[in-house]
């Protein structure tokens, strides 16, 4: 039976789940050809596909041109008073 290398993770039949680099043999032959040119997965014989290596990059930082427009903040104090009944 052949083996594929699994790209993507991926549910098949019967409740079974393979994860990204998993070499699996029983992936039903019906799904092999599709799976294969949709990328999820490739055989298992052909060398694994390198990932591109990330590199850092500096952030970019803008400078805001526009004032900060800020109103003055103005906080009343209310007093209340509850009338009280008297017995």
């Amino acid at each position: 039976m052949a083996k594929y290398r699994v790209l993507q993770g991926i549910d098949y039949p019967p409740n079974k789940r393979a994860e990204v680099g998993a070499i699996v043999e029983d992936i039903p032959p019906q799904s092999v050809n599709w799976l294969i040119e949709s990328g999820i997965i490739e055989e298992a014989s052909k060398p694994e596909k390198s990932k591109p290596e990330l590199k850092a990059v500096e952030p970019i930082i803008e400078e805001i041109l526009e004032p900060i427009q800020t109103e003055p903040i103005v906080e009343v104090a209310v007093k209340l008073s509850i009338p009280v009944e008297e017995k």
